[in-house]
């Protein structure tokens, strides 16, 4: 029988199941990371809107095609940049952008990412809140 004094380390069972554990969150970690990158240079396109001297003054259509040139400069494509809503009212322009991207883990395993972002030309300081319904 062998003693305490002389066991160290981990089993073969024991390392193979730390490997799966790791490699799993690797896994999870490389399928949502591009989605969350993407919400974030969608953020900072808004932000630099927001810091526009000319944004409260623009028209929707003015405010679309900056914001599509951004995201074609940062490489973002798809539901993000389809899904660009711009209302004037009055004197104050809303920007909202709100996307769910649905991301394949494992097998049948699916996650779902919902994004929502809202800039608003009266309160540009409040920028990126989520869009309250």
């Amino acid at each position: 029988m062998i003693s305490l004094k002389q066991q160290k380390g981990l089993s073969s069972i024991g390392w193979l199941f730390v490997i799966t554990i790791f490699g799993l969150v690797f896994t999870i970690v490389a399928k949502l990371a591009p989605f969350y990158l993407d919400n974030r240079f969608v953020v900072s396109t808004l932000h630099g809107l927001a810091e526009d001297a000319t944004f409260p003054q623009m028209t929707p259509n003015q405010v679309r095609t900056k914001l599509k040139k951004t995201f074609s400069i940062n490489n973002i494509r798809g539901k993000a940049v389809d899904s660009v809503k711009v209302n004037k009212v009055k004197n104050t322009t809303l920007v909202t952008i709100e996307y769910e991207e649905r991301v394949n883990i494992l097998f049948n395993v699916d996650v779902v990412l919902t994004f929502n972002s809202l800039l608003d030309s009266s309160r540009p300081s409040d920028c990126c809140s989520a869009a309250s319904e």
